[in-house]
Parts: C-alpha cells; sequence; structure tokens
C-alpha cells in the first residue's frame, strides 16, 4: 500500500529519511551499477511520486520550493538517483496542465496507489533516438496493457 503524503512537512522529511538511506548506499550502487529498483519502490511506497498530484484528486499539491527540495535531498545523497523523479514529476505536471478531467482522475489515481510514469528515448536498431518506428495502438474494450 503507498502511503500519501499530506503536505509540505511531511514530504520534506519523508525526502530527508530516503535521502539518508540512498547516501548509505550510494558508492555500492555506483561501483555495482545495478537498476534502482529498490529505490523507485521506495520512493513510490513512501508517497514522493505522489506529491504533485492536486488536493481535488487526493494527492498533497506541494509548493514548488517542496518540490525542489525532494529532487535536492537524493541528489545530494546520491546523484545518479536525482533523475529518476523527474520525468514522472514532468508527465503529472503535463496531465495537471493539458489532461481531460476523466485522465487526471485515472491517472492521478495510478500514481497515488503507486503508479510511476517513465520515459524511453531510443529506437531499437535505428541510427537516432529521433528515428520512431514505435507505434501505438488501439486495445480491444476491456483489455489491459
Amino acid at each position: 500500500m503507498t502511503h500519501v503524503i499530506a503536505g509540505d512537512a511531511e514530504t520534506l522529511a519523508a525526502a530527508r529519511e530516503l535521502a539518508a538511506g540512498f547516501a548509505a548506499e550510494a558508492a555500492a550502487r555506483d561501483a555495482e551499477r545495478p537498476l534502482p529498483e529498490p529505490e523507485l519502490d521506495r520512493l513510490s511506497a513512501g508517497g514522493l511520486l505522489a506529491i504533485p498530484v492536486p488536493r481535488a484528486y487526493g494527492g498533497a499539491d506541494v509548493s514548488a520550493r517542496t518540490l525542489a527540495e525532494v529532487f535536492r535531498l537524493p541528489a545530494a545523497a546520491d546523484p545518479n538517483l536525482a533523475q529518476i523523479p523527474h520525468r514522472h514529476f514532468v508527465d503529472v505536471n503535463v496531465l495537471r496542465q493539458q489532461g481531460t478531467d476523466v485522465q487526471r482522475e485515472f491517472f492521478f489515481g495510478e500514481v497515488l496507489d503507486g503508479g510511476r510514469f517513465g520515459n524511453a528515448q531510443s529506437e531499437a536498431g535505428t541510427k537516432h533516438v529521433q528515428d520512431y518506428r514505435t507505434s501505438l495502438t488501439a486495445a480491444p474494450a476491456g483489455a489491459s496493457c
């Protein structure tokens, strides 16, 4: 179950606690280069990835200053982890600004339940990242991806 953070003070406390844990493991992660799945899980489960969700949708809707601290604190502990929440927060903000009510209701609910947005920039077997060959195809009604 994902914890839903209530506001700025709780967000900062959670970010400090996670950063301390990240710092303790940073050297090993840097040397071994594992995929940071446990760290992602901790960011989600602790509620930090849901902090930009608007209050109207059940989120904390933290201030810009607090959001910046959620980047700074983990970056100071382990710079390799600082990029992880960036793309996710960008996508949440796109939904805030451009999403329909139906999209916001669905995706903000997913984020509050621990869902994460990510990105991929490369196409397999192409010469550069702008040579797009991937396409989206609508799934039949009731299908799940």
